[in-house]
């Protein structure tokens, strides 16, 4: 639950006011938590493979959230 959360925060912190390209950050924040989950509560391949595509998938849909929160350039 935290890791999401996480993933989510940084998700739309990153997608408010980071460029497209850094959206390759969440690659190996992803893997370092389902590292984590594999050492600290022995979850199976099966189980990784589920968490990292959720842990994933969360990130990417808060930084689409957090590029649409961009105020428009006219705006401003």
């Amino acid at each position: 639950m935290k890791a999401l959360l996480l993933n989510t925060l940084l998700g739309l912190g990153l997608g408010r006011f980071g460029s497209i390209w850094v959206a390759v950050v969440f690659v190996p924040i992803v893997v370092l938590e389902v590292t984590y989950g594999v050492y600290a509560f022995h979850l199976s391949a099966g189980a990784c493979l589920r968490r990292g595509v959720t842990l994933l998938l969360c990130a990417q849909l808060a930084f689409l959230l957090g590029a649409l929160m961009r105020p428009m350039r006219n705006e401003t």
